[in-house]
């Protein structure tokens, strides 16, 4: 009888030594679970590579020289001299008005001049015979001063006469519209027969020079400000444009004018490219985006910005490995380089290590192993059927 409660006695005591050991070992197991794990990354190692970049602005193409054609003088239009949207060149002929009035005057005018020329040979005539015999004392001084006022009046005709011709013969020149600048012609708003008067409110045409052609790029004073910070003394800008539709534009212009003041209405700055355009592409009233080039094949470090994170005040970050641990580096970024790239005017010096991938995983602090270039190459491929294993 004590020998069976011996055994069971025994039995207990060994089954809580089996528990308490599988206890002990969850515990161990736990402890190591938490512990820190070296993950592998991949790193970008900083350094500074030309590089040029710019500041892209929205912006609108405007002609240089614009006028509007209207006529001078009352008549019926005869001809149309010009094709709808040609180039002309100053003082081509564009329309011809009806001239036989204006003909009629100039005629007029020529035989009145003609007349007070006349008129004032035969007092000049008079005025000077008549200086000789009042030397002579044979005429009165009265006589002589009538003569002389003559002629004068006489020549003051004559000068009247011919501003007159020089009008009717200007009016009769306005006759032919001719084109007042070099430039692009747009559609005529008249037709042959039609009339017109003199300075007309609705132009017959307009003319717009293209070549070159003016862009002004907009933007808010505050971020004006900034971009002049980076251009500083640099005057002599390259400007280069995309069209419409996303496409590089051929020929690039320079920065001429920056703008003086700040709109009061839209809070805006206005700044202004001249640009080729020796094919007329660009077309006044067009919505183009600008690139200032702000540097040109300069040392500068890049990062893709994938890599770059900012937080709720707009600083960044980005993730470097120092003493073998995650960091988290402060940095300041510049332009952009081909659109997917921040300048990274300082925060990193060149041999700083930027981790480029895991970058959900890592956490400050944290021990990671760098791969190196070779490795990642032959880091070996997981078989098909593992991926698809891993993809169910």
């Amino acid at each position: 009888m004590l020998t069976k409660r011996f055994s069971t006695g025994s039995l207990s005591v060994l089954l809580l030594l089996v528990l308490v050991g599988c206890d002990t070992k969850n515990d161990s197991e736990k402890t190591t679970s938490t512990s820190p794990q070296t993950l592998s990354v991949q790193v970008i190692n900083v350094e500074k590579k030309p590089t040029t970049t710019f500041t892209e602005l929205p912006a609108r193409v405007v002609s240089p020289r614009v006028a509007e054609v209207r006529p001078q003088v009352t008549g019926i239009i005869e001809k149309r001299l010009f094709e709808e949207g040609q180039l002309v060149q100053k003082g081509d002929v564009l329309y011809q008005i009806d001239p036989a009035t204006y003909q009629s005057d100039v005629n007029s005018a020529k035989a009145a001049l003609l007349k007070a020329q006349a008129d004032e040979s035969v007092s000049k005539k008079t005025a000077l015979r008549y200086q000789n015999l009042i030397k002579r004392k044979l005429i009165s001084q009265e006589d002589y001063d009538t003569a002389e006022g003559n002629w004068k009046q006489a020549q003051a005709q004559s000068a009247v006469a011919k501003a007159a011709l020089d009008n009717a013969g200007i009016l009769l020149s306005y006759t032919q519209v001719k084109a007042p600048i070099t430039g692009r012609i747009d559609i005529s708003n008249v037709t042959e027969g039609a009339l017109t008067t003199t300075n007309q409110e609705t132009p017959l045409t307009m003319i717009q020079a293209l070549d070159p052609i003016y862009v002004d790029l907009t933007q808010s004073s505050l971020a004006m400000a900034r971009i002049k910070k980076n251009l500083g003394n640099n005057s002599n800008l390259k400007v280069s444009v995309s069209l419409e539709d996303g496409s590089k534009y051929d020929h690039d212009g320079k920065l001429t004018f920056s703008g003086t003041r700040v709109d009061p209405s839209t809070g805006s700055v206005t700044l202004r490219a001249v640009i080729p355009n020796p094919n007329s592409i660009l077309l006044p009233g067009m919505f183009v985006r600008a690139q200032i080039i702000t540097a040109n094949n300069q040392p500068m470090v890049t990062l893709p910005q994938s890599l770059v994170t900012f937080n709720n005040l707009g600083k960044a970050t980005v993730m470097v490995v120092e003493d073998g641990k995650v960091a988290v580096r402060p940095v300041v970024t510049g332009g952009t380089v081909n659109s997917n790239e921040w300048v990274i005017t300082s925060g990193l010096q060149e041999g700083d290590h930027v981790i480029a991938n895991n970058l959900l995983r890592i956490r400050p602090g944290m021990p990671v192993e760098v791969l190196s270039d070779e490795s990642v190459k032959k880091a070996p491929e997981a078989p098909a059927s593992a991926k698809s294993t891993k993809a169910n």
